[in-house]
């Protein structure tokens, strides 16, 4: 399962996995070395009733098939209780040793991969709304994995697309697919009756039908395969993608434009108008909003990437990325010092000037008449290389087993050292490999989970894991590190010199050879035309150098790569993370019409949510603000009560701000939820907010029920049921797409929320993180019950959506729960089970914690989950596949946890504590302050916050703004923390005063604004108020008159 970022962290649980026993190269002299270790087997024993061989579970693929989407209708229920069973027992065992149990998410299918026992052709048949449908398109095809090649038909429908394995389908030797009857491709009119519609179409290992809604296609690539241009690759709206062979450009054309002419609702309308990949680059806008960092360098490479044909599924045109730094000996990493990266203005094999001089000489001195002069006869991305990083993962351990004729690489030959790999691309005179993606965020890469026999080396030294620089402490720490040096100022300022040179205007013609980037000539796109070489021999000859050799990317620019914009001149990464010592506090007035104490926080680009601390019976206002904007009167941002949603436009939202009346009372009574609460709810766990600001999701009540409530004013839009008993905790994903619901139960539901996503709030029509989508008419009626037709949905479809799965492994009531729907993750946690992690899409059990509980869970963009433990006072950090990270203990001096969130980029993590004295659930309830004499302590400085840095800090109540000073003494006031995910250490502290424990937190989108809810009725702003400055004079500067706004800035 990809995310946004097109990322495959997630690894999952193989039971039919092999430990390649005796493929090590030097195998026959070590054999007893190569005996499967009792502890493997034991933990084998502990899922009793799959069947395994000793040692077998290991690393396998993820099966990016259909079942991935969530399109499922129904379960063999013999295989579901299979399932289930294997689910129990995992947990039951506790945490099981990752390297038994685990393998890639990455999309790619192994012959040997469990598959769901649900017909693929059964699901399909479930969203028909019609017995027939209209046949488009039929051509003999092949679908490419990089295990295997499976042959088939390839169908376009009025409905849907459909790879139907066929026998009849040969492929030659050419990679040209067609079937034995010489039947070609073939469309018509008439209508299709749908085959294999009750059951599942089998052949040769295993393989199955697909079939796709057109409704989950998202994006079109035109790809290569053997050369030719006779490929494409799908991406869907789950982010799963397949490739397919047609054989001839003729074919894929016809495919293209089927698929086009069948109107698929989601499908991109830029992939719709063109295949040519430097015209959608130049349509995407990618260059340009990387420029404005609005996009990563990460992100930037791997959308390269897919627009220049490299693709996961074909290991001869996987993804490269560049090699970033050149230290890996010294014991501390400083990415300010210029010095550790790697010269990006030049290939790799030009980076060491005495090897460069041989490559040039040979240059110089190459004279064949057909074969044109090239600098190096390696390429710098082939499927060596690729196996070559990936080894200790599969599938690639079994490819890697394939292309060596049976066995691994001489281990003295293979990755066991950065180091040795670092300093053989600068010396090997065939060496001049980049790197892979996975280096910048799978730390499992480097570890031999799966304790595979690798060899061992002429020194006597048994491959393991793999050899890291001092600087990094372990795997985790390695890429973490690597990762920060790719995002790094320096990288920022000269990633557009490594472009130019492998997918820009460098890589061809006089300019690659000035660059000394010139490479085989078979390598570049078009410099062969297969289908002109008659001779068999030559043809595969052909082959076999593109398939071992590697392929130059497609060239996406023929002109220099823009640079990327100064930091510095980017507003929007000016975030409180960035300078949090410039951060100062803001108190905005008349608490008595905010809504606070508030249970939750929402905050959006013009309006502030706050829920009362009573749900589900809670309170509810809206209020209107706009951020980094000067009111005038000493506060960086726009705020008015109120209690109506609006939203800000133009010169008119600025103007509701001039000449504010004083507040009547029914501006400040505030709408209710009408709920019947059920006992022992906690206010703050049971109500969630969508990323609008426009709906509440509630649960506590007595009737077991969903509920969705309008924020305009509190009605109750819909109700939803599938609990048993009363619901404990509710979370949404950050897109709004999703919701998951724990309940005392003992299970946790995942729900589809329809016009929640986070595109409502950019006003954009694209689909954003639509994880289900393509599960939506699989599902059967919803259970949801309409409920006041205040804002109701009028004959539409209905906000709530499910159940979608039912999660289980818990055994007693649910303490929290959260869901993001970019992961395909949900985390919920337990007295008796701990803390479960399942996927979304197919509500599958992907492990146990090794930790006994959980009351606070975050979950960030980048997978990493830390959880707070308020029994054991310890904050833990682990991976998405269950590596420890980090922990830290609190000790009882520092107060107890009582709300976390994430940076947008996930690098850092707010926490804020409580006084030692906890905050009574109970009498927030009730609308009572847990403090006493709040009207005496307002605007005191508790003494007890003291910096673990020693300095100042800023937190006072000057002009609505606090100003803090250093104290010393007694019990610790309340404080906000911000660390560093990765680590946990302190990056800086916030000091409270005396009864502002706490209650909620928000961040706005660009992390610039964190507003925090206290309980003694206060809201406060953290925010720089230099950026409102910057903001204006920015847009004052681009000819924003801003309605008015000019006014204030006197």
């Amino acid at each position: 399962m990809e995310n946004s970022m097109r990322m495959r962290r997630r690894l999952k649980r193989n039971y039919k996995g092999t430990d390649h026993h005796g493929a090590a190269a030097d195998f026959e002299e070590v054999e007893e070395v190569t005996t499967p270790k009792a502890k493997i087997v034991d933990a084998d024993a502990a899922f009793a009733g799959t069947p395994l061989p000793a040692g077998a579970p290991k690393l396998m693929p993820e099966s990016n098939m259909l079942e991935d989407t969530g399109i499922q209708s129904s379960r063999n229920s013999v295989g579901d209780s299979e399932e289930r069973k294997e689910e129990s027992q995992a947990i039951d065992n506790g945490p099981q040793d990752p390297s038994a149990n685990t393998s890639e998410g990455g999309g790619v299918t192994s012959s040997t991969a469990v598959h769901s026992s649900l017909s693929m052709a059964a699901a399909a048949a479930a969203i028909v709304t019609e017995p027939k449908e209209k046949l488009l398109l039929e051509i003999p095809g092949a679908m490419v994995q990089p295990l295997k090649v499976l042959r088939g038909r390839f169908q376009v429908t009025t409905k849907r697309i459909c790879f139907m394995i066929d026998d009849r389908v040969h492929v030659d030797e050419s990679g040209i697919a067609s079937l034995d009857d010489d039947e070609g491709p073939r469309s018509s009119t008439d209508h299709f009756e749908k085959e294999g519609a009750t059951g599942t179409v089998q052949r040769n290992e295993g393989a199955k039908d697909r079939l796709w809604p057109l409704s989950v296609l998202w994006e079109i690539h035109s790809r290569r395969y053997l050369l030719r241009r006779s490929a494409l690759e799908l991406f869907m709206v789950d982010r799963s993608n397949f490739f397919f062979n047609f054989g001839t450009e003729d074919n894929r054309k016809k495919v293209y434009k089927a698929l086009v002419q069948a109107r698929p609702p989601h499908l991109n309308h830029i992939y719709a108008s063109t295949q040519r990949p430097e015209s959608l680059l130049k349509r995407t806008q990618l260059m340009e909003r990387w420029a404005r960092h609005e996009i990563s360098n990460f992100e930037y490479l791997m959308q390269l990437n897919t627009l220049a044909g490299r693709s996961y599924n074909d290991l001869t045109q996987y993804p490269v990325f560049p090699w970033i730094l050149s230290d890996y000996t010294s014991k501390v990493l400083n990415l300010d010092d210029p010095n550790v990266y790697r010269d990006l203005s030049k290939p790799v094999g030009a980076l060491n000037p005495s090897r460069l001089e041989k490559f040039l000489e040979r240059y110089d001195n190459f004279d064949d008449p057909v074969i044109p002069k090239f600098h190096y006869g390696s390429h710098y991305s082939s499927a060596g290389t690729v196996l070559y990083y990936l080894v200790r993962m599969e599938p690639f351990s079994t490819l890697s087993i394939d292309i060596q004729g049976g066995k691994f690489d001489h281990a003295d030959r293979m990755f066991f050292d950065m180091s040795s790999t670092w300093n053989g691309v600068l010396e090997d005179m065939s060496d001049v490999k980049e790197l892979v993606p996975e280096l910048f965020y799978m730390p499992e890469i480097l570890v031999n989970k799966n304790e595979v026999y690798l060899g061992k080396t002429q020194k006597g030294e048994v491959l393991g894991n793999v050899k890291l620089p001092p600087w990094a402490a372990n795997d985790v720490d390695f890429v973490q590190k690597h990762r920060a040096a790719l995002e790094s100022e320096y990288v920022s300022a000269n990633l557009h010199k490594w472009i130019d040179l492998i997918f820009g205007y460098k890589q061809r013609g006089k300019d690659a050879v000035a660059s000394t980037n010139v490479f085989f000539y078979m390598t570049y796109e078009g410099a062969v035309d297969i289908d002109k070489i008659t001779d068999p021999i030559l043809r595969k000859a052909t082959q076999d150098q593109i398939t071992y050799f590697g392929q130059t990317p497609s060239q996406l620019l023929t002109t220099p790569h823009i640079k990327r914009m100064a930091l510095e001149e980017v507003l929007h990464l000016q975030t409180i993370f960035r300078n949090p010592k410039a951060t100062k506090i803001y108190v905005i007035p008349s608490p008595e019409r905010l809504n606070v104490p508030a249970a939750k926080l929402c905050v959006s680009r013009d309006s502030i949510v706050t829920i009362g601390m009573d749900a589900p019976a809670c309170t509810v206002a809206s209020h209107r603000w706009q951020p980094n904007t000067p009111d005038g009167r000493g506060t960086p941002f726009l705020f008015q009560h109120g209690k109506s949603h609006a939203s800000a436009s133009s010169g008119a939202f600025i103007r509701m701000f001039r000449g504010q009346t004083a507040a009547t009372a029914d501006e400040v009574g505030y709408p209710r939820a009408v709920a019947l609460a059920a006992p022992g709810i906690d206010p703050g766990a049971v109500v969630d907010i969508s990323p609008d600001g426009r709906h509440l999701f509630t649960g506590g009540h007595a009737d077991n029920t969903l509920k969705v409530v309008s924020t305009e004013n509190a009605r109750v839009i819909e109700s939803a049921s599938g609990h048993y008993a009363a619901i404990t905790c509710v979370a949404s994903s950050p897109d709004g797409s999703v919701l998951v619901t724990g309940s005392r139960d003992a299970t946790a539901i995942i729900w589809r929320i329809h016009g929640n996503s986070g595109s409502v709030i950019s006003g954009s029509n694209t689909v954003s993180d639509p994880t289900l989508v393509a599960a939506a008419a699989s599902v059967g009626p919803t259970n949801a019950e309409g409920g006041d037709t205040g804002g109701g949905v009028d004959g539409r479809r209905r906000r709530i959506e499910g159940p979608v799965h039912v999660l289980r492994g818990h055994v007693d009531e649910l303490l929290c729960c959260t869901v993001n729907a970019d992961l395909d993750l949900v985390v919920t946690s337990s007295l008796g089970r701990g803390v479960l992690l399942h996927s979304i899409t197919r509500g599958r059990l992907l492990q146990k914690l090794p930790i006994g509980r959980a009351d606070i869970i975050a979950v960030s963009s980048e997978g990493n989950i830390v959880l707070w433990d308020k029994l054991q006072r310890i904050v833990h950090a682990f991976t998405i596949n269950g590596t420890s990270i980090a922990a830290k203990v609190f000790q009882p001096t520092e107060g107890s946890i009582t709300s976390m969130i994430f940076s947008t980029d996930g690098l850092h993590i707010v926490m804020a504590t409580s006084q030692s004295r906890s905050v009574d659930p109970d009498s927030l309830w009730r609308g009572k302050r847990v403090h006493e004499s709040d009207s005496d302590q307002k605007g005191a400085v508790d003494p007890s916050c003291r910096y673990e840095t020693g300095q100042e800090t800023n937190s006072g109540m000057e002009n609505g703004q606090h100003q803090g000073v250093e104290v010393t003494d007694a019990d610790p006031a309340p404080t906000i923390i911000i660390f560093k995910t990765y680590t946990l250490e302190v990056v800086h502290r916030f000091c409270l005063q005396n009864g502002q424990d706490v209650t909620a937190m928000a961040m706005n989108d660009d992390n610039t604004n964190l507003l925090v809810s206290t309980a003694n009725g206060q809201l406060l702003v953290f925010t720089d108020p230099v950026l409102s400055v910057k903001v204006v004079d920015q847009m004052l500067r681009l000819g924003w008159e801003g309605g008015g706004l000019a006014g204030y800035l006197t």
